[in-house]
Parts: structure tokens; sequence; C-alpha cells
């Protein structure tokens, strides 16, 4: 293949990851048609369609299908091109695209992503936040090189590490004195508040409760911690969150912590990265989350496919 082709497959891989022609020629600080120039030209080159039109954007065919992990295996090495021997130059050489959900992204994330930058300042740093389910799916997809998720999803071709443990507790407004009281959400007229439907902090919260034959009558989709958080303290409802995030916030508010018990409230934050696109810099960052003199838990996915 002509070496001169291999900038084409750089702008097939962007095209692939907006799902658009058009988001990927913003990106890439191109017009619309030179995008779409290069993609015939790759597909010129490799015989095969890569792209399929829809009303919403583009799709990848069978044969991009094929083009894509070879494409990010190619992305990867430039990228750790970069970081091998970006160090020292002012301009940001290298990228790691970090995803996390968001109390992990509001208080461990900092830290981990500050002193890794103390040893590597010439990565630049991106972080999305999301669901742990979103966020696999991401790093699966090859959208992100690494999440923090909050619970073990054993997916195969992912390698998965756990790297900090924290403890659930249940915000509640001050009229609920004790755990116990917590049986009694349907007489206080309580609501269960959760940033998302899906949250596994309220899972498990919603399973502790059925084991005491206690069933609250509405969930609440609130969006965002704080307008959890205020609800809350508005006395509306309860709602679980790790303790090391609502620790910090709720100093000074009228709200109170219960505790839970220790088989519900024990809580594991893992990293998840791909396998197929092993890279020196997830490799250390990875690393660097998970020393090798903490006791972290490594399962590698037996890879299947």
């Amino acid at each position: 293949m002509d070496a001169h082709l291999l900038p084409d497959v750089l702008v097939f891989l962007n095209v692939a990851r907006c799902g658009s022609i058009t988001k990927a020629a913003n990106r890439l600080n191109m017009v619309q048609s030179n995008v779409t120039a290069r993609i015939k030209k790759l597909e010129d080159a490799l015989g095969v369609t890569l792209l399929r039109r829809h009303a919403r954007g583009v799709k990848l065919s069978s044969g991009g299908e094929a083009v894509l992990p070879m494409a990010m295996r190619l992305d990867a090495v430039l990228n750790d091109l970069g970081y091998a021997f970006g160090r020292g130059k002012p301009a940001k050489e290298a990228s790691l695209r970090l995803g996390a959900i968001e109390t992990v992204a509001a208080v461990q994330l900092p830290g981990l992503v500050s002193r890794f930058l103390e040893e590597s300042p010439h990565v630049d740093v991106s972080v999305h936040v999301g669901s742990s389910s979103t966020l696999v799916d991401q790093v699966k997809r090859g959208e992100l090189d690494a999440g923090f998720v909050s619970r073990s999803f054993a997916v195969p071709g992912l390698r998965e590490e756990q790297v900090f443990t924290d403890k659930l507790m249940v915000l509640a407004p001050v009229k609920v004195k004790t755990r116990n009281d917590l049986f009694e959400v349907n007489r206080f007229g309580l609501k269960v508040l959760v940033q998302r439907l899906g949250c596994s902090y309220t899972e498990r919260l919603l399973t502790f409760l059925e084991t005491k034959k206690v069933r609250p009558e509405r969930i609440m989709e609130m969006g965002t911690l704080e307008g959890v958080l205020g609800f809350v303290e508005a006395g509306v409802g309860i709602a679980a969150m790790p303790e090391s995030f609502i620790g910090p916030i709720s100093k000074g508010r009228k709200v109170a912590m219960l505790p839970l018990p220790k088989e519900v409230a024990t809580l594991r934050t893992y990293i998840v990265s791909s396998q197929h696109t092993a890279s020196p810099l997830v490799s250390d960052f990875v690393n660097h989350c998970c020393p090798a003199s903490s006791r972290s838990v490594v399962r590698e996915a037996e890879d299947t496919l």
C-alpha cells in the first residue's frame, strides 16, 4: 500500500469516530469536499466501500468495519511516538482520552491526572463524563483510551483493573434520623432521586430497600448531582452517592448522611482499556493509577473474538 495514503486512513478514522463527514471536517479543520475526496481515494486504493450515508450522517460498511481496527492501531502508533519522543517540547505531542463517571471525575480523577502530567507534561488529556455502560462501549469502539467505571463488566477484549474503593452512603433530609427511617420512605412521602436512570448506586439502594420489603413509590431523574443534592436538602427525597463525593459537598447543607451495611456499601472503581490497541501511553497511565504496591484486582477478560 502507498504510504502516502496513511493520512487518508486517519481521515477515515475521524469520520468513523464522528459518524459524520461534516463533523469530521470541522474537527480536522478541512472543507467537507476534501474529506469526501480523501475517503474516495482510500476506497479506490483498497477496492472496498468504507462508508454508507444515511439521514443522520454515515455508518461503516463491512469493509469499513474491517479497516477500522487497523486505522486505530495506526493512530495509536503515531500517538505513542509523540508520547515517547515529545518530552520537553512546548507543544502537546500526544493525546489521552479518558472517560469517568461524574463522581470519579469530580473527586479522584483530578489528582490522578495532575500527578501523571507532572511526569508527562507533553500529554494532552481530555475527559468525557458518562455512565459506566456508555464509557465501556466507548472504550470498546476506540472513542476513549480508558474509562473509570463503577462496576466490573468483564468484556472480552478489554483489560480491567480495580483502582480504588469507596463507601456508598445515603443522602437524606434531616428529618430522616437513622437508617431504619429509610424503611419509612413511603410514609415520609420521599422519592428516590437519581442523576440518571440506570445508576448502579441507586440500584444498590433499591435492592437494599427491597430486602426490607420497601418499594419507593417514585424515582425522580434530576440530570445533575447538584440538582440531586438540592432536592434532598429541600426534603423531596433520598439519594445514594459515594462518601468521597458527598462528604465535602454536604458540609453546611441541611442533609443527613446515613451508612449502609458493608455488603451494600463497599464500592469498587475499575479502569478499563482496550487489549487490542495496547499503547505505552495508556499502559503507563493505567500503571500510574494502579501502582504495583497497591492491592489492585486485575481482570483480563479472555478474548473470544
